[in-house]
């Protein structure tokens, strides 16, 4: 996809060891690249004290593409030892649906 069909938007998926700064950290490296949060999710697994959050990004709105994005992003993510994922949410998903016919 060029840029002048770029997506409407990208979402990005994140889990990590739970820790301060991270919605600040990840915030602040969208809003670098110009980028507006259209949505905007985080929470902590307290037991566990693992933290989660996911992103839908304006496409439009960003100073750089996807690839790029996904490059400037590796540090900050190794930083805080994320698990994560930057998807165009143009592009299809697989999904499978499993349906069980024995009563619960």
């Amino acid at each position: 996809m060029s840029d002048g069909q770029r997506s409407a938007s990208y979402t990005l998926v994140i889990s990590c060891p739970d820790k301060v700064g991270i919605v600040a950290a990840v915030s602040r490296f969208v809003a670098d690249r110009g980028g507006s949060l259209t949505e905007s999710n985080h929470h902590t697994d307290m037991e566990q004290g693992w933290f989660f959050m996911r992103n839908v990004i304006s496409a439009r709105s960003l100073t750089v593409g996807l690839e790029q994005f996904r490059e400037e992003f590796a540090p900050l993510a190794r930083e805080h030892e994320m698990h994560w994922t930057l998807r165009d949410s143009a592009e299809l998903q697989r999904v499978v649906l499993l349906a069980s016919h024995a009563s619960h």
